[in-house]
């Protein structure tokens, strides 16, 4: 009577690996000692031969067989260790972004846009005496809004809420490079002279115009801080620090942004004898890589 014992590794999950004893004789007895075989099942597969959890004998005969790595190894995207890792750089800036713009009203659509017009025509003249160029002004957006008033009529004997046309807004807002930030308090000021009241001040972003030369070593510090995030997680969970299967850099983050307040939109919030002060301070650039480890 020839018997003979197979041991099958069975994905579960994707997750773990289950193997399973196969008895097959002759006459269909129960399995005893003889060849053991191993064979690999491809997700999916399915089997066409009774099995018999009881063909196993115990967990530290299956772990004989085959090594506790490969019992707990998957290539789902979930296994492995996960770590972020971040590079910084402290700078000076050398670029603002200045958002400026204007807002007019008028009963039409026609005087609120001339108006506007020739805000922006005077506020863009003042820009350009302070060394600036077209290439620096950029249109950010324009827009044209009605303007409704909501009040109460008498319709056939009724009292009734009702929407009226008044008049039209029209902003018209821009984008400027400043680069020399000494001066960056002095076009303002020299922009609310021009605009009137009609100049709007949105906020003022701080930047490196050209980050790449600094690219370099933030990657070389994220890449750093992510592996020795991921060997400090090991050591604490037990287990070692395998190869990189997975790296990915996110978006520098260049700027720093200083918003006004909503009083500080309006001219006459700029427009006091003194000199408006703005300064950029530390600029912190940072960079970040999402990895993720295999487990030894």
């Amino acid at each position: 009577m020839m018997r003979c014992i197979k041991v099958l590794m069975v994905p579960f999950g994707m997750v773990m690996s289950l193997l399973l004893g196969i008895a097959c004789s002759d006459d269909g007895s129960a399995a005893q000692a003889g060849t053991t075989e191993i064979a690999n099942l491809n997700p999916g597969t399915t089997l066409t031969t009774p099995v018999s959890v009881n063909s196993i004998s115990s967990i530290e005969t299956r772990r004989s067989i085959l090594p506790a790595a490969t019992l707990v190894q998957t290539a789902d995207s979930q296994y492995g260790i996960w770590v972020t890792g971040q590079g910084v750089l402290n700078l000076e800036p050398d670029l603002a972004l200045v958002n400026i713009g204007v807002e007019t009203q008028a009963v039409s659509v026609e005087q609120a846009r001339t108006k506007a017009a020739n805000a922006m025509d005077s506020i863009i003249k003042a820009i350009k005496d302070n060394g600036l160029t077209d290439r620096d002004i950029k249109t950010v957006s324009f827009n044209i809004h009605p303007q409704y008033e909501f009040t109460e009529v008498s319709e056939s004997g009724r009292r009734v809420h009702k929407q009226i046309l008044i008049g039209y807004t029209v902003s018209n807002t821009a984008s400027i490079k400043v680069r020399n930030l000494d001066n960056v308090g002095t076009i303002i000021d020299d922009v609310v002279n021009a605009g009137g009241d009609s100049t709007r001040i949105n906020g003022i972003t701080f930047t490196v115009e050209y980050p790449k030369p600094f690219m370099s070593q933030l990657r070389e510090e994220a890449v750093e801080d992510a592996v020795s995030k991921a060997e400090h997680l090991a050591r604490l969970s037990g287990v070692e620090v395998g190869t990189l299967v997975f790296i990915s850099e996110s978006d520098p983050g260049t700027s720093q942004q200083k918003n006004f307040g909503p009083e500080m939109g309006f001219a006459r919030a700029l427009s006091a004898p003194a000199m408006t002060s703005i300064r950029g301070g530390e600029l912190e650039l940072t960079l970040s890589v999402q990895t993720v480890f295999a487990i030894r």
